[in-house]
């Protein structure tokens, strides 16, 4: 039997029936997610669940925990469960790493963005043996074999916030810089992730899902060949929008993006008594991590409704080609789906920072 399975079965003992089904489907969704962080993180599947039991602590204690909630009345249930399972999850991070905190917060220039603790950052940059030097509107990073070290981090409007007596820098600002530092950066995992820059890494502390869906973004900007010329920006998340639900060989854990067609700002102008709608097209993403054999993105209703995912990026160009023309705004329908293309993240800033995963298929509601 393996380790997982016999802890799952410790710590589900002395619940029954339809309470010990959730507390094991919910305990060993986090286990799965957590493994696979650490493989991520180049540790083998072996080394990767023996270091996620460790980290959960004694199987007992989660028993005595999940054992408190399930005695009480069904109403709440569901959320003091994830609540419990929150605490006892949240801010694990591999031993001696660095830990950040982060924010997702609104920019007056900006709009809404995600950003780091300055002063955390500065510390925990000295602590991995690199350097975040200047103020928070001029500083510097030193990265040790980095070719272009030190490299200044470009100042632009909303690229530092302050809130609540403490100082933030956006991500965007830092990843850009560690970039142009010539530094080999990835990222890894999805809750709490780390960015590693060559030999240095820094933990993030988040449980937003839009700090990750930025940072895993950025790792797509650099890819020229996703739009060829389209413009290609994050999904608003206090837009209109609706879960889009995909099914496929999807890998627990793994993180996933789904790009999309959105055309936007479109004006009809009466001219000499003819009509013309003018537009603009670009590319949105959302990014999410997937649970067993499907992945749950967000994404703009209109064309959340009616969706294609495409087997390739030629193919999705051909899709493409048309709207990038187009006079009309094209109205998306079941015999006009909007294409899409579901990608597989390595989380590298490189040419294989994705895969195009073939075979997935929209799960109607």
């Amino acid at each position: 039997m393996k380790p997982t399975e016999r802890y799952l079965r410790s710590a589900t003992r002395g619940l029954w029936g339809q309470a010990k089904r959730e507390l094991r489907q919910e305990l060993h969704g986090h286990l799965q997610v957590r493994i696979q962080e650490w493989r991520l993180g180049g540790l083998s599947e072996t080394e990767a669940e023996r270091q996620t039991l460790r980290e959960l602590g004694a199987p007992e204690e989660v028993r005595t925990g999940m054992l408190g909630v399930y005695t009480l009345p069904a109403l709440g249930r569901g959320g003091l469960a994830s609540l419990l399972m929150a605490s006892l999850l949240i801010g694990i991070l591999p031993q001696g790493q660095a830990q950040v905190s982060s924010i997702f917060a609104g920019s007056t220039q900006q709009g809404a963005a995600s950003y780091l603790d300055f002063t955390q950052l500065q510390r925990e940059f000295q602590k991995s043996g690199a350097a975040l030097a200047g103020t928070p509107q001029q500083p510097t990073l030193t990265v040790p074999g980095a070719p272009r070290s030190p490299y200044p981090v470009a100042s632009f409007p909303g690229s530092v916030l302050k809130q609540e007596g403490k100082t933030y820098l956006q991500t965007d600002a830092l990843v850009n810089a560690l970039l142009n530092s010539g530094s080999d950066l990835r990222l890894s995992g999805w809750t709490n992730p780390t960015l590693q820059a060559g030999k240095i890494k820094i933990g993030i502390q988040t449980t937003d899902w839009r700090v990750s869906n930025q940072l895993y973004g950025a790792t797509l900007y650099t890819r020229p060949e996703l739009g060829l010329g389209l413009p290609l920006t994050l999904l608003e998340p206090n837009g209109d929008t609706q879960d889009l639900t995909l099914t496929g060989n999807f890998q627990t854990g793994k993180v996933y993006a789904l790009v999309m067609p959105l055309q936007s700002d479109w004006t009809s102008t009466g001219l000499g008594g003819e009509v013309l709608d003018r537009g603009n097209l670009m590319l949105t993403t959302n990014i999410a991590v997937a649970k067993p054999g499907r992945v749950t993105f967000r994404m703009y209703s209109e064309p959340a409704r009616h969706v294609q995912p495409v087997t390739s990026l030629d193919g999705f160009h051909d899709l493409l080609d048309p709207l990038r023309k187009a006079t009309t705004r094209v109205r998306w329908s079941s015999q006009q789906p909007a294409p899409a293309l579901v990608l597989a993240l390595s989380g590298h800033f490189g040419p294989d920072a994705y895969q195009v995963l073939p075979g997935a298929h929209v799960l109607k509601p």
